[in-house]
């Protein structure tokens, strides 16, 4: 067996697809699928059974996955302690955030690592917070960067930024400001619930006793913005995952505006070694550069409590900004 086969299989198991996988790791789908066939004819038996809607573990499979996060969690703190051991930043740091965040950060992090630490590199993974969630918890991430709604006591967490997040219509919605309580009237997709940006949501809403109307629930960007382009429905996201290219609006929305804190995160089972730590220096200069300049539409200071709901206001037909938003009907 090899190290390359195992972090693959892994990979391949914790996405229930080898095309989810693929995406995930940015290899080509099949470089994934040779390395699971590979391993098979290594061990002489099918590890996945496969079927329309992506695989599944078999017996066998089972058996493997019940070690293999231990094995590749023990190569690679082996390798970080020989690297630490030689007072040298080198080797692969594997970062893992939304499609978002990863947009905007990986290429101003790439260039500084590249003139900070020449010797060590980067790997970026997207996927939605869920996902980031379980990849950082299982071992597959050194950092990720986690919405406030994500925290567990399992990672190791620093507040770094806020991110407004805006209604999202057609072009024909306008660009005006909108109530929340406005906002939960129109039908919605948004990302299944063990995602960060629907957690927060459903958060708000719970506050103010209001029901999201909630049509769909898909777990892809791509897709969420192509329903909204098509008239299915609406949806809100984070100002800065729309570009010109969408032809879509994100509408302000107030009484209360929304925002999410995006967290700084490691695994609090196993030390941040010295590579790691380089890296989040950088990170964090990144973050202050895009607060101090422009580049990241929607990125607010984090405040310490900002992030606190308002009190709950009696209903009333106020415009937007001016009173409390009030209990639904």
């Amino acid at each position: 067996m090899e190290i390359k086969q195992l972090r693959y299989f892994k990979r391949v198991a914790d996405a229930g697809s080898v095309s989810r996988a693929a995406a995930a790791l940015s290899v080509a789908q099949p470089a994934v699928s040779r390395q699971v066939a590979n391993l098979e004819e290594a061990l002489g038996t099918p590890l996945f059974f496969r079927n329309g809607r992506g695989v599944k573990l078999t017996d066998a499979g089972e058996q493997l996955y019940g070690h293999v996060g231990e094995i590749l969690e023990a190569i690679r703190q082996a390798e970080q302690d020989v690297r630490d051991s030689m007072g040298v930043a080198r080797g692969t740091i594997l970062i893992g955030s939304t499609p978002t965040v990863i947009r905007y950060l990986a290429p101003p992090l790439l260039a500084r690592i590249g003139r900070s630490h020449p010797e060590l590199e980067l790997e970026f993974t997207e996927g939605l917070s869920g996902y980031v969630n379980e990849w950082l918890s299982n071992g597959l991430l050194d950092i990720a960067v986690l919405h406030d709604a994500t925290r567990t006591q399992h990672f190791l967490t620093e507040p770094l930024v806020r991110e407004e997040l805006v209604f999202v219509g057609t072009a024909q919605s306008g660009a005006d400001p909108i109530r929340f309580r406005d906002v939960t009237t129109h039908p919605l997709i948004l990302p299944r619930r063990n995602h960060g940006l629907r957690l927060l949501v459903e958060r708000v809403a719970g506050h103010y006793r209001l029901a999201l109307d909630v049509r769909a629930e898909i777990d892809s960007l791509a897709a969420i913005k192509t329903l909204v382009r098509e008239g299915v429905a609406s949806t809100m996201l984070p100002r800065g995952a729309l570009t010109p290219e969408d032809g879509l609006i994100g509408q302000p929305i107030v009484d209360p505006p929304v925002a999410r804190t995006l967290l700084l995160s490691t695994s609090s089972q196993r030390p941040v070694s010295q590579s790691t730590r380089a890296v989040i220096h950088e990170l964090k200069m990144v973050v202050r550069e895009f607060l101090s300049g422009e580049g990241w539409p929607g990125l607010q200071r984090y405040v310490e409590g900002a992030g606190h709901l308002p009190p709950v206001e009696p209903a009333n037909d106020a415009k937007p900004g001016s009173a409390g938003l009030g209990h639904a009907a």
